[in-house]
């Protein structure tokens, strides 16, 4: 429901994530990149993949169409954030692998959804993909525009 209104008032993305090579093509996960609290601070992204479909790419592939869309989808987009609990290396390494970097680290109440008792302080790794790295990239190239017939 939240994602809906997010959506809606055209502030952030939401997709799931198909194994489309699998059979009856399973969700395996989702991503989505929204605005959250201060407007002058870039979309976060966030992502899950369900623990017996990690470590296969999927979310590789996935953040790097959504990472393609947003950044066709708006050319004064600057960057694109992204917040990793310290300790989670697969996901650092996940964003480094598609060009983020080291932003800032950011203490925060941990949220329902972790598991983790009410209000307990975690710390953030904050990482930052800037317009300039990812037109580097060797993704960027990856088009989302309509073709017109």
């Amino acid at each position: 429901m939240q994602a809906r209104q997010v959506m809606a008032r055209n502030e952030g993305f939401h997709f799931a994530i198909i194994a489309e090579d699998l059979p009856q093509r399973p969700m395996v996960g989702a991503c989505s990149a929204a605005f959250i609290g201060d407007p002058s601070r870039p979309p976060e992204l966030a992502y899950w993949i369900a623990p017996e479909f990690q470590r296969r790419g999927f979310a590789q592939q996935a953040l790097k169409g959504l990472l393609a869309f947003m950044f066709e989808r708006d050319e004064d987009l600057r960057a694109i954030e992204a917040a990793v609990i310290q300790g989670n290396d697969a996901s650092t390494q996940l964003l480094l692998s598609l060009g983020f970097r080291y932003h800032e680290d950011e203490h925060a109440s941990a949220p329902l959804s972790w598991n983790l008792p009410r209000g307990e302080q975690v710390l953030l790794h904050r990482y930052r993909l800037w317009r300039t790295d990812w037109l580097r990239s060797d993704w960027a190239h990856i088009s989302f525009k309509q073709t017109q017939n």
